[in-house]
């Protein structure tokens, strides 16, 4: 009887669970049992296409194919396409914090952590990419960070348990070891990488060694290794970088830049705004912890900060450069 039925559909090209009516012995109609898809063999399968050919290879032609079924046993366990690549973006997800997980049971641990992080986008680079898919615009590369590559709390523990930082140090460690994992995963998705896991290791160690000194240095010792010169007129690179992207989007700033004039009373309200969107450390957050600054010191550490010249900075405040140098030097001493 079964033979009948394969050889029927075979003989027609239908899939091996579409419903043939047959004739037994007696004459009578009988329909033949479908093959029975369960939801966790449908998401089994989604899981392989995406592993070979990316989440674009989800679709209702695809795992008909490779299941043998129609596409009501998809849609009614799923709903839709879209539900079928909901339920396995979730599922990669789940096998992610299952095995990057594991990596702080290392010594150290949040090394293990970064390790694990690399293994796996390795292993699985197509779902590593689905899974730090963004779907939605970060406010910034932290929330990214917190939401895409998570375990946070367990890495500032680790952090603490291993390194002994805590607050704002261990974040900084945290991140900043994140990115370095997420720069050597992504060139591992990309199948031509020729990095090893013991060579990411042994990148991820150094780089925990740089950081840690970094953070635990004062600035004179920190000197010593990298001297603070030739970024820009301070002679530093970061805040010149900031400057001149903030520059290319405030025409004030591009103004100022190009035709250094006084600056208007009303104008200071754009550039602390400007400021605001730009670092951590704000006029506001200024005045809080010292609330002795004047309104001038304010106004000195924003031309400052902006990396405008002593020169520059005396015909925007409107006094001579050896006034400006004598109010950098009177904010630097407030600041300590």
């Amino acid at each position: 009887m079964d033979n009948d039925v394969d050889n029927c559909r075979n003989l027609i090209g239908l899939p091996a669970s579409f419903p043939i009516f047959v004739q037994n012995f007696y004459g009578t109609s009988i329909m033949a049992r479908p093959v029975t898809v369960t939801k966790e063999r449908i998401l089994s399968t989604a899981l392989d296409l995406v592993r070979s050919g990316g989440p674009s290879a989800i679709t209702a032609r695809n795992l008909c194919t490779t299941l043998g079924c129609g596409a009501n046993a998809i849609f009614s366990s799923f709903g839709s396409i879209q539900g079928v690549r909901d339920a396995v973006r979730e599922e990669a997800r789940k096998l992610y914090r299952k095995r990057v997980g594991d990596g702080f049971a290392l010594n150290p641990p949040f090394k293990g952590f970064g390790v694990a992080f690399i293994w796996f986008a390795m292993d699985e680079p197509r779902l590593f990419s689905m899974i730090m898919e963004s779907r939605t615009q970060p406010a910034s590369y932290k929330d990214y960070i917190d939401s895409h590559v998570g375990f946070k709390a367990e890495s500032l523990s680790a952090i603490a348990g291993t390194f002994g930082l805590h607050g704002k140090d261990a974040e900084t460690l945290y991140y900043q070891l994140i990115l370095v994992a997420m720069g050597l995963a992504s060139t591992c998705t990309c199948g031509k990488s020729p990095l090893t896991i013991l060579q990411a290791s042994e990148i991820l160690g150094k780089n925990v060694r740089a950081f840690l000194m970094v953070i635990r240095a004062g600035n004179d010792e920190r000197e010593g290794f990298v001297p603070n010169t030739g970024g820009g007129p301070d002679g530093e690179v970061d805040s010149y970088v900031m400057m001149h992207a903030l520059v290319g989007q405030n025409h004030l700033l591009q103004e100022l830049r190009a035709r250094p004039r006084y600056i208007l009373d009303e104008e200071w309200t754009e550039l602390e705004r400007t400021l605001r969107n730009s670092c951590d450390l704000t006029p506001e957050s200024l005045r809080e912890t010292h609330p002795d600054l004047t309104k001038g010191d304010i106004r000195t550490y924003i031309l400052s900060h902006l990396q405008f010249s002593v020169s520059e900075q005396a015909v925007l405040l409107g006094i001579s450069p050896a006034s400006v140098t004598k109010a950098r030097q009177r904010l630097k001493a407030k600041l300590i």
